[in-house]
């Protein structure tokens, strides 16, 4: 798999994960994120990056997530748009 398909995989992950949680009740979305960033986690350790590296990798989707249900949030919940 080449770089630009690992990106573009990775966004849709991103936009995925986000918008499956901005779906959710607010109570639930704590370990809903939490289960996030332990599949991410996962994934990483399962091909073999368990560097300070992978970790960074993690957080960052895990931040684009949160700053995505966020923006979900803000515009109206999913499906609704801005």
């Amino acid at each position: 798999m080449d770089k630009n398909e690992i990106v573009v995989q990775t966004l849709a992950s991103i936009q995925s994960t986000a918008v499956k949680i901005a779906a959710m009740p607010a109570h639930a979305r704590d370990e809903a994120l939490d289960e996030a960033h332990h599949a991410y986690a996962s994934a990483m350790h399962n091909i073999g990056q368990d560097n300070v590296a992978a970790g960074r990798w993690v957080e960052t989707v895990m931040t684009a997530v949160r700053v995505l249900v966020m923006e979900i949030d803000r515009n109206g919940g999913p499906g609704q748009g801005a």
